[in-house]
């Protein structure tokens, strides 16, 4: 009798950890070919009134379990999990019934499933809304200004060129400024010199005292920076530590530097000027992400809720088409497990002259003397 107890509890162990082995082996979140949310057993996560939510919430936990391990979370407390799961839960719900929508792009289980949209905008977004009064420029370049004799490549990819280093990630500092100034410049830098060199938003964070950290800031004052105070260094001699710190003189006296000449912007709210412009270089766009479908973008040619209230920087290193649609390649500083490996693909051409999430409406570059004005021959 006692055998078969211990045969039965043995059998009951081994059942529980498949279950959690199935979990933990689930790469986030499964889906089916019409891009529902598909839990451990295989079958659609239904989210409808009809649907039973003590089954829901099975699924739910174990796609939670395997979702916190993917991403290494880890909670303070019972009571603060069972906080984030109940979020978690609302948001998995919205992924599954807009993915229903078959829409042309799909939502999944992003770093931001566990927190609230007010969260999520109160902790993604650095970038101030306007530009700072006395900043160099006030008018725009007329540089990538277009005319009726430009040609232009069908698409560019700016990563197919080696000019964008790894995806970063800004953690919890609202530094999205610096990185979207970091990283037009890191593209500039490949273009004119043929290496690419990861520079140092921790640079910028530190001694950018005109603007304020981890605490949000604007890119132009970032560019001013970076010509006045005699370059950028690097990652590697100044490592970004996801908080504000000292600036430390000395080291950037020993860092070789890369140096720009300077910086501009383009003509507002105009998405041609802004596609011959990125078919030059990688350029700098101030957006507005604070949308939900934004935090748990995971991939396809967004066209999604976007409003244009700036409020995060982001790179713009490519366009193309994808069965029909144009899109812009958007490079944001949230980690690889965001988007489609730390990318988006943006809706372009819209209606309004703005640009969806605002893309056309506040976007610069940086400058170096020795750029040729050409359209280097890509496909």
């Amino acid at each position: 009798m006692g055998s078969a107890k211990s045969a039965m509890l043995i059998f009951l162990l081994a059942m529980l950890i498949a279950s959690c082995a199935t979990a933990m082996d689930m790469s986030v979140v499964s889906y089916d070919n019409n891009h529902h949310v598909v839990g451990s057993s295989g079958h659609r996560v239904a989210t409808g009134p009809s649907h039973s939510d003590s089954v829901f919430d099975a699924e739910a936990m174990l796609i939670f379990n395997s979702w916190m391990a993917k991403q290494g979370k880890v909670y303070n407390s019972v009571a603060e999990k069972e906080r984030r799961l109940t979020i978690f839960k609302d948001n998995l719900r919205f992924i599954t019934n807009r993915n229903a929508e078959n829409l042309s792009y799909r939502l999944g289980l992003t770093r931001f499933a566990d927190i609230s949209l007010h969260e999520y905008t109160e902790l993604c977004h650095g970038a101030a809304p306007k530009p700072p009064r006395n900043h160099v420029f006030m008018t725009s370049s007329d540089r990538y200004k277009t005319s009726a004799g430009d040609v232009l490549p069908k698409s560019v990819d700016w990563r197919n060129e080696g000019a964008m280093s790894e995806i970063k990630d800004q953690g919890h500092c609202r530094s999205c400024w610096a990185f979207s100034t970091v990283g037009a410049v890191e593209g500039l830098n490949k273009i004119v010199t043929g290496v690419l060199v990861t520079l140092s938003e921790q640079d910028l964070i530190n001694c950018n005292k005109d603007n304020n950290g981890c605490e949000g800031g604007k890119v132009e004052t970032a560019y001013e920076f970076i010509v006045k105070n005699g370059g950028l260094g690097t990652n590697k001699d100044y490592p970004y530590k996801a908080v504000d710190g000292v600036c430390d003189a000395h080291l950037k006296e020993n860092n070789k530097n890369f140096m720009i000449d300077g910086y501009e912007n383009l003509p507002a709210n105009d998405e041609h000027a802004l596609r011959k412009a990125v078919a030059h270089q990688p350029i700098t766009a101030i957006i507005d992400s604070s949308s939900r479908e934004f935090q748990l973008y995971k991939s396809g040619v967004f066209d999604g809720t976007c409003g244009t209230n700036l409020n995060h920087g982001v790179v713009v290193v490519g366009y193309g088409n994808e069965d029909g649609r144009d899109y812009w390649i958007v490079r944001n500083s949230w980690g690889n497990t965001w988007g489609e490996a730390g990318y988006m693909k943006m809706a372009r051409n819209i209606v309004n002259p703005r640009g969806l999430c605002g893309i056309a409406m506040r976007a610069s570059y940086p400058l170096k003397n020795s750029i040729s004005t050409d359209v280097r021959s890509m496909t």
